[in-house]
């Protein structure tokens, strides 16, 4: 009855968490219960609590597989200029109405892909706006596919003239190794400082890729990795990888001490 509600209204809902400045879109009934039991704006919400010490007003930030904008206008707050990644026309469509409605300026808009090469693809449209993929991953039904415009890092990188990548998040849903394998010179040369992901190794079993193939890919490029408590991964160690985000830098345990506090525990 509330989603009916919700989609014959004229008004748009919106959750605001005024403490971290997130302003998030609530379409759905569901998602508004969780919100008001949660007291989350969001579900980045616990890591962004953590990584808030590692952004700095002069930094730059991609965020690759940008969704609805959240993360890029919490990041936009805290640095000097974002370049958000987003492939799906309807979330480019509320990330381009959020930067209207917040009178962003420093937030650039890229309606593609980033991955290990240039071309194209098709991006497998799910159920739920946040699980888009470039494979058909097992983590909501899909309902549709489009064909979208895939670009490397480095070739972005190079178009912009950048000198370095500050902080780059990935959430592209099962295809992290290939836009560190697209950035592999700038993984190569250190031009990345910081590089947050997340891995579920069902949903990469899915598509037959594991969580050991992106942390060999930051390892054989000299970062090292921790996860958001704190704890340094030790490559001879890793017989199995938990489910959970990461955190790729070149001193693990100077990273570590940086590291904010959060009520909220990582999910």
């Amino acid at each position: 009855m509330l989603d009916r509600k919700i989609d014959a209204s004229e008004l748009e809902i919106f959750v605001h968490d005024k403490q971290r400045g997130l302003m998030r879109v609530l379409n759905y009934g569901e998602r508004l219960d969780w919100t008001l039991n949660s007291g989350k704006a969001c579900d980045a919400v616990p890591w962004l609590d953590r990584i808030e010490p590692l952004i700095g007003k002069g930094d730059l930030v991609f965020d690759v597989g940008a969704n609805m904008g959240v993360v890029s206008h919490w990041f936009a707050q805290r640095c000097e200029h974002v370049h958000a990644f987003e492939p799906h026309p309807d979330n480019i469509d509320t990330i381009s109405s959020q930067m209207k409605l917040r009178n962003n300026k420093n937030i650039t808009l890229h309606t593609f892909a980033l991955g290990k090469e240039n071309t194209e693809m098709q991006l497998h449209v799910k159920g739920f706006h946040g699980h888009h993929s470039l494979g058909d991953v097992d983590n909501s039904p899909t309902v549709g596919q489009i064909q979208v415009k895939v670009r490397t890092p480095v070739e972005v990188f190079d178009e912009l003239k950048l000198e370095r990548i500050h902080f780059l998040k990935i959430d592209v849903e099962g295809f992290e190794s290939d836009v560190l394998q697209g950035a592999s010179t700038l993984l190569a040369d250190k031009k990345i400082d910081y590089i947050l992901f997340e891995l579920q190794e069902t949903l990469l079993n899915s598509i037959q890729r594991t969580s050991h193939e992106v942390f060999q890919i930051l390892f054989e490029s000299g970062y090292q990795i921790i996860d958001l408590n704190g704890n340094l991964m030790q490559e001879h160690e890793l017989s199995e990888i938990p489910n959970g985000d990461y955190l790729a830098c070149i001193d693990g345990a100077e990273t570590a001490k940086k590291l904010g506090s959060s009520p909220f525990e990582l999910i």
